[in-house]
């Protein structure tokens, strides 16, 4: 009986053992070579004069998993690391890397769950092509405000972060407004603040003026915005994610004025 006691008791102490082990790789744990995930990548440009590198934070999970870090732009040397954790990497990318797409890839080892790879982009400039003011309503009661953004080249900008005031001479700012700019045609059609043609996409949300407005007798139910001269300023355009893009401000359009008439005034 004894002896059965005991071999029962080293079975026992087995499966608990393989049951360990087996959620240990299941989670991912050191033993096995944990699995290498990047969530996010934030691209830093220099902001001392003679510093020769772009850092980039590279965040997710796994880094410490493996029997080391190493971190590539598309399969070429390793980049220098000034900081690894668990969750978060922290390379310098030469500065004298040429502007274009990049594939970066972070490996801890060489299972396959031990590399990830994301998309960045070098170089390039945001440029505000038009602060838009366009109008609305039955009786053009309401304008409203978006912002478009090109790179150097004309081509939309898709995820780049706007911030701009909303003003008019009644009640001064009333509204900062903060949009990413997306991949749709926004109110193209409908411009009346831009000075020429600009690209169907890379337009930020639009926002209407109704956060100024009153009730108008006028218009019985309805409310229309205070009339008189509208403005927009332009505060910053932040790069989209995983790329350094710097906003040209000498190239952008920074402020864009609107006049809302009173209804008599419209229809004269």
């Amino acid at each position: 009986m004894k002896s059965f006691r005991s071999i029962l008791i080293l079975l026992l102490s087995v499966t608990t053992a393989l049951m360990l082990a087996h959620s240990a790789a299941a989670m991912g744990g050191k033993g096995a070579g944990a699995a290498v995930v990047i969530s996010s990548v934030l691209l830093i440009n220099p902001n001392v004069p003679g510093d020769q590198f772009i850092t980039a934070e590279i965040a997710g999970g796994g880094f410490l998993g493996g029997n080391f870090v190493e971190v590539t732009l598309n399969g070429g040397d390793a980049l220098a690391l000034s900081e690894v954790s668990e969750t978060l990497i922290i390379a310098k990318i030469p500065t004298m890397t040429p502007d274009g797409d990049y594939t970066l890839t972070v490996r801890t080892g060489d299972q396959s769950k031990q590399t990830d790879s994301t998309m960045i982009g070098l170089g390039g400039e945001m440029i505000v092509s038009c602060i838009s003011w366009f109008r609305s309503g039955p009786q053009d009661e309401h304008v409203h405000t978006e912002i478009h953004v090109e790179d150097e080249n004309g081509n939309a900008i898709i995820g780049a972060i706007v911030t701009w005031t909303s003003a008019n001479d009644t009640v001064g700012v009333y509204q900062t407004n903060v949009s990413a700019t997306f991949d749709n045609d926004g109110h193209a059609t409908e411009l009346i603040t831009c000075p020429g043609e600009v690209s169907g996409s890379g337009v930020t949300d639009w926002f209407c003026c109704i956060g100024a407005g009153k009730w108008d007798g006028e218009i019985p139910g309805k409310r229309a915005c205070d009339e008189g001269l509208y403005t927009s300023v332009i505060l910053d355009v932040a790069a989209p994610p995983q790329t350094n893009m710097i906003w040209n401000e000498k190239a952008s359009e920074l402020e864009a004025t609107i006049t809302l008439e009173t209804r008599e005034d419209t229809e004269s």
